[in-house]
């Protein structure tokens, strides 16, 4: 066991400066000039006064119209040798504000009940609550309890905090990290591989791209208001999107997710043409779906069998396909088109039962030890998700993480942006089409070993290494054939974010040669649709499988 990393205490310093700098190499054409002159300040501070800065600017202090609020008497930060000093410095170069005029309902959180009450300038019952006693004090004379909270000494409000944002924003590509990667990436718990982070590769191309990011968080941040107010609100905040750049994905994901939610919510609301309006604005599911349904609702058949027409000519992913076909089904035998919209086909399984005696491993384990009893020449494995994810993770490492436009935000990525969406593979398609086709020869199993020896602990996002045991592997690899491998890899990269869950539990590898993958439920268990795909789907390409069903014994 590696012994325990001790970090510097200002050791988010550091990192601060790190991010900085990272960004200014990378896209200082791109900033403000506001964004260049905070860069700047910063750099200029003494070392205290970034410490107190950043520490600030790292916390969740009180909100304000001047900026997060906080009291400088609760400082308590023993790297920094002296706070007054440090704190009079930011002060004078703008990075602070102190004591600025507000409204004495902001200043109010700032204190304790206990320091309200003493300092009301009338005397409240202490048995009010923190509402209703912020309610009476704001009744009372605002000068006189104003300066009673001013001999408490002084609070400070953080400025700049949107350059900041900007800086986030181009080094992590979101606004909802921070800088705990670089934590852990010092503590030792997580190792990212090195991928080239060139400035021609990077995302943003542009400062109108980058507003229109800022402007999107913007919005999501008022969506929660919007979808809790009525239809009009939603509307008027559909109506203030932001527009993409072509060839930002990462921008038109985010805001189709966006539309979906308002959508949705609008057909709670009843406003089914403005939530079908706003679900055309939409590329991804489930917004066809949603359209469908809505038209059905609104008793227009012949448009819902027209979308699932067009789904089936051009499917989004499977869940996609197989909605279209079960829809248009039920849909269509209430019209004169019911013989047109035959019932969908399910794939029934090879199904056995196992009657055992109950135990306190888990049920998976118990099937395992059934298959292949201690004594036998037989051997099973609990893989579920893991081992063909990480066959494939290992045999196609290079290409995840290869530089590709708009991957790579920074050097701290589990995996590339895009890794989740329908334009992974096809970014990628020449390069994985081609590793696909070394399947018939040793290079294939070459890539495999290669990445296995030389990559271990280091994060991928198809690889699990603690259920990729190195005898595990070398079984996998002798027994499958080459074909079932292309087969499993083409369907897990049509679609990574659904398939690469619901592969069965176990894979068994008789004594006399093979493999044979099983499904395990227990008692009351039944298969899910994402296991019940790739159950069909193995029966077509005629992989080995079977579904047990485990019964305890009386």
């Amino acid at each position: 066991m590696a012994d325990p990393v001790e970090l510097a205490p200002d050791y988010y310093l550091s990192n601060f400066q790190s991010l900085l700098d990272f960004v200014v190499a990378r896209y200082e054409h791109l900033l403000s000039d506001g964004e260049r002159r905070f860069h700047n300040q910063f750099c200029a501070l003494a070392t205290d006064s970034q410490r107190l800065y950043v520490r600030l600017l790292s916390r969740k202090g009180v909100p304000s119209s001047a900026g997060a609020l906080f009291r400088q008497g609760k400082f308590a930060y023993a790297e920094i040798a002296d706070l007054p000093a440090a704190a009079d410095t930011l002060v004078a170069t703008g990075l602070l504000q102190r004591n600025p005029s507000l409204p004495i309902e902001e200043l109010l959180p700032l204190f304790t009940k206990g320091e309200l009450l003493d300092h009301s300038p009338e005397p409240l019952p202490k048995s009010l609550k923190r509402p209703a006693l912020e309610q009476a004090l704001l009744e009372q004379d605002g000068a006189l309890l104003l300066r009673a909270l001013e001999n408490e000494g002084p609070w400070l409000a953080v400025q700049a905090a949107e350059h900041f944002q900007t800086f986030k924003l181009l080094f992590f590509g979101n606004l909802n990290q921070d800088l705990t990667d670089y934590v852990l990436r010092d503590l030792g718990l997580f190792r990212y591989e090195n991928y080239p982070l060139e400035r021609e590769q990077l995302p943003f191309r542009s400062r109108a791209q980058i507003e229109q990011h800022l402007h999107y968080y913007d919005c999501a941040a008022e969506a929660e208001f919007a979808l809790a107010a009525d239809a009009d609100a939603i509307h008027a905040l559909a109506s203030r999107l932001p527009t993409v750049f072509e060839g930002d994905s990462t921008l038109d994901r985010r805001l189709d997710r966006l539309r979906l939610n308002l959508a949705r919510q609008l057909e709670r609301l009843e406003a089914l043409q403005a939530a079908d309006q706003l679900y055309r604005r939409c590329n991804r599911p489930p917004a066809r779906e949603r359209r469908a349904r809505i038209a059905v609702t609104s008793g227009d058949t012949a448009s819902a069998l027209a979308l699932c027409s067009e789904i089936l000519a051009n499917p989004y992913n499977e869940a996609e396909r197989e909605f279209a076909l079960s829809f248009g089904h039920r849909t269509a035998k209430k019209t004169d088109d019911a013989e047109t919209w035959p019932a969908p086909k399910r794939h029934q399984a090879v199904t056995e039962t196992a009657v055992l005696a109950p135990a306190q491993e888990r049920v998976e384990i118990l099937a395992a030890n059934h298959l292949a009893p201690p004594g036998s020449h037989d051997q099973c494995f609990y893989v579920e998700n893991t081992l063909f994810n990480g066959v494939l993770g290992l045999a196609v490492w290079d290409i995840v993480f290869a530089p590709v436009a708009g991957a790579f935000f920074n050097p701290f990525q589990v995996a590339p942006s895009d890794f989740r969406t329908a334009d992974f593979y096809p970014q990628r398609r020449a390069a994985f089409e081609q590793r696909l086709a070394e399947l018939d020869s040793g290079q294939f199993h070459k890539h495999i070993w290669r990445h296995f020896r030389e990559k271990q602990g280091i994060a991928n996002p198809l690889v699990a290494w603690d259920a990729l045991p190195e005898p595990l592997l070398a079984l996998a690899l002798e027994r499958i054939p080459p074909d079932h491998w292309r087969a499993l890899f083409r369907r897990l990269l049509s679609d990574v974010t659904h398939h690469r869950n619901g592969l069965p539990d176990l894979i068994l590898f008789p004594a006399e040669g093979g493999y044979e993958l099983v499904e395990v439920k227990g008692p009351g268990d039944r298969l899910q649709q994402n296991q019940q795909r790739w159950l069909a789907y193995f029966a077509q390409h005629q992989i080995p499988h079977r579904v047990l069903h485990v019964e305890w014994q009386p």
